[in-house]
């Protein structure tokens, strides 16, 4: 098992290479560029490790292509949702925030749930400290906690975690 001083290194390491093939595929690999392209792929990888440290949670491939299929429906059917008011002529909207604790683990779960909510529309990760997320949303008349638990699920699939129930069992 990697060790967790390991981690940043690996990660530094795996960023790097990641981006260097970006960087290989934007440039459709001419070589001139890729004294540079090595520079800024390092230097981009160590603020990216500095500011999303490698957290040891690891997403599971059927639990990822599981979350894409209900990020990309729920973006959809949320898309639509958002025009069919901002082209109502009332314009049937409530906008507000809630504050809820989240169950997900700190680290890469939490982010991408932060992440996703905020991809989705009628939603806004405003902030994220410790387990309390504040959402914006577009109509708080709308069971948004509902849909973030939802989220939180889909979420928890994709690492393949198990979350704590509201009496503290896991689910």
């Amino acid at each position: 098992m990697t060790s967790v001083a390991t981690l940043p290194a690996v990660a530094l390491i795996v960023r790097s290479i990641l981006l260097l093939l970006v960087w290989w595929v934007l440039t459709l690999g001419d070589r001139s560029g890729l004294g540079f392209g090595v520079v800024v792929a390092v230097l981009v990888a160590w603020r990216s490790v500095r500011l999303f440290p490698p957290s040891g949670y690891r997403l599971r491939p059927l639990g990822a292509l599981l979350f894409t299929g209900y990020f990309l429906s729920r973006s959809a059917v949320a898309g639509l949702d958002v025009a069919r008011r901002l082209l109502s002529p009332s314009l049937p909207v409530k906008p507000g925030e809630i504050t809820l604790s989240l169950r997900v683990p700190d680290g890469s779960p939490r982010w991408l749930l932060a992440n996703t909510l905020s991809l989705m529309p009628g939603t806004l990760s405003a902030l994220l400290e410790g387990d309390r997320l504040t959402v914006h949303c577009l109509d708080t008349r709308m069971d948004v906690e509902q849909d973030v638990r939802e989220a939180e699920r889909q979420v928890a699939r994709a690492f393949g975690l198990r979350l704590p129930s509201a009496d503290g069992a896991a689910q």
